[in-house]
């Protein structure tokens, strides 16, 4: 089912509207700093029982192409600290009370679901990359997988990157146990030093471990862990 609101229609909002990153615990405060899409972009929550979305207000419906950085590095930050479900960038809603009507109330008991099962967890994106353009093997994606299952509560393929040279796997774990994932992936890297190159990013938002008809859309540029 497709997320509530008006998404990039290309015309002109009458007046501000809410522009939705993602849905948090109700308890959650935001940061007075902290800066979403649009002029001046401040970010605030609608609550409703357990859950509240993260919203700041905008005046159009046409994104612009920063728009989709600010999306992901506000959810990326607060993915950090606490569960959030991202929603896809450039959702836009008309009000407060769409948002408690069409989105929070409705699919209250999914999205608390899915936030308690989030809490202190957050993604991982694993790249695994051969300098010689050579296209990645599958013994080593399996030796991958295997080093990294120990530190995870589930993994997934990675969204493609474009790239022939590339694989990539998503990683769920808990933000306490970055270090371990860190240290797993340094081992494999010695193991494959001159051969094989491992980028880690994160934490992120949990793009690759929410429904699919809900992710935001990712860049594959993501600036490595550490």
């Amino acid at each position: 089912m497709p997320v509530p609101g008006e998404q990039s229609q290309g015309a002109r909002l009458r007046a501000p509207a809410l522009y939705v990153y993602g849905i948090v615990p109700a308890d959650v405060e935001v940061d007075e700093h902290a800066q979403g899409v649009g002029e001046p972009g401040t970010m605030r929550v609608i609550r409703h029982r357990e859950i509240a979305a993260l919203v700041s207000e905008t005046d159009r419906t046409t994104p612009r192409p920063a728009d989709g950085a600010a999306h992901e590095d506000l959810l990326d930050a607060v993915a950090a600290e606490v569960p959030v479900f991202p929603l896809p960038c450039g959702t836009v809603v008309p009000d407060r009370t769409a948002i408690l009507d069409d989105l929070l109330k409705p699919r209250h008991d999914e999205f608390a679901h899915t936030l308690r099962e989030l809490e202190g967890r957050a993604e991982y994106l694993v790249e695994l990359r051969y300098p010689d353009q050579e296209r990645p093997r599958e013994p080593d994606v399996r030796a991958l997988v295997e080093a990294l299952t120990p530190v995870s509560v589930r993994l997934s393929p990675g969204r493609p990157t474009g790239r022939r040279d590339t694989a990539r796997l998503a990683v769920l774990a808990e933000t306490r146990r970055a270090g371990e994932l860190e240290r797993a992936l340094d081992t494999l890297a010695e193991g494959w030093a001159g051969r094989i190159e491992l980028r880690l990013f994160g934490p992120l938002a949990p793009y690759d471990f929410t429904p699919s008809d809900h992710q935001a859309d990712h860049k594959s540029d993501h600036k490595p862990s550490g």
